[in-house]
C-alpha cells in the first residue's frame, strides 16, 4: 500500500484517538506498520506541510491548536497565567509564550513555559473542549502568585477589573487562602479594595501576616508603603 493512502487514515486514527500530538511509536501502534513504513510516512507528511514537528521528537498536525499542543508536550498541566486571561478575555494583550502550570519541572519547549508549582496548589482547572485550563478565578490567584507570568501587577489588576462580572468573587477569595501565600492575600485584598470591593476583605486583613512586602516583586522598591495591606505600592 503507497503512502499517500495512509494520510486520511492518520488524522483520522489520531483524532479518534485523541492523539493531538504524537510520536513514531504512536504510528506504529495505530497503523500496526514498523518503523521503517512509519518513518516514511512522517516523511512524506512534512514535505506537504500536514505535519510538523515540535519539542522532543513529537509531531503534530499544522492545524493544531497550540494550547493543546503544549498541554500534551508535558503532563500534568493546564493553561493558565496571562495565557488563560487573554483567552478569557480579560486581557487584551497576547503574550508571545503561552503559559502553562505544572507540578512536574520542565524547561521551556518552544514557545511553551511550563511554571512549576505544588501539588497542593494545582487545583482549580477545568475542560474546555480538548484544552485544560485553569478556571477564571484561579487564573487569576496563580497569576498573584507568580505576576512575572502574566505581565505583572498593573495587567493583573486590569484584567480582575475587566473580569469581575465573570468573576465569583467569593470563590476567587477562597482559591486565594486554598494557596497558602500571605503574599496573594495582600496583593489580592489590595486590588479588591481598588476596586471598591468591600465584601470579605476582612477576612484576607486578618490573615496577612505581619511585615511588609513588594505589590509587584519584579519591580524595584519605592517605599510607598501601604500600612493596610503591609505592601510597597511599586507598580
Amino acid at each position: 500500500m503507497q503512502i499517500r493512502k495512509f494520510e486520511d487514515k492518520i488524522y483520522e486514527e489520531l483524532k479518534k484517538n485523541k492523539l493531538f500530538i504524537f510520536k513514531i511509536k504512536d504510528l506504529c501502534l495505530l497503523l500496526k506498520i514498523n518503523e521503517t513504513k512509519a518513518y516514511n510516512i512522517i516523511k512524506s507528511l512534512k514535505r506537504k506541510q500536514i505535519i510538523k514537528k515540535t519539542g522532543k521528537n513529537f509531531f503534530v498536525f499544522n492545524e493544531s491548536n497550540e494550547f493543546i499542543i503544549g498541554q500534551s508536550i508535558h503532563y500534568p498541566s493546564y493553561l493558565s497565567f496571562w495565557s488563560a486571561l487573554n483567552y478569557y478575555g480579560f486581557s487584551d494583550q497576547t503574550p508571545k509564550v503561552i503559559f502553562f502550570a505544572t507540578t512536574k519541572y520542565s524547561q521551556r519547549i518552544n514557545n511553551f513555559k511550563y511554571v512549576t508549582i505544588s501539588k497542593k496548589r494545582f487545583f482549580g482547572y477545568t475542560r474546555i473542549g480538548e484544552l485544560i485550563i485553569a478556571e477564571k478565578e484561579k487564573a487569576i490567584i496563580d497569576s498573584l502568585l507568580f505576576p512575572k507570568y502574566s505581565g505583572g501587577l498593573k495587567e493583573i489588576a486590569y484584567s480582575l477589573q475587566s473580569g469581575l462580572k465573570e468573576i465569583d468573587v467569593e470563590k476567587l477569595i477562597q482559591y486565594g487562602f486554598n494557596v497558602e501565600s500571605k503574599a496573594v492575600l495582600r496583593r489580592l485584598g489590595f486590588i479588591l479594595d481598588e476596586l471598591h470591593y468591600k465584601k470579605e476583605l476582612k477576612k484576607i486583613k486578618e490573615n496577612i501576616g505581619k511585615g511588609y512586602e513588594l505589590l509587584d516583586p519584579n519591580l524595584k522598591r519605592k517605599n510607598n508603603l501601604n500600612k493596610k495591606w503591609l505592601l510597597d505600592i511599586n507598580w
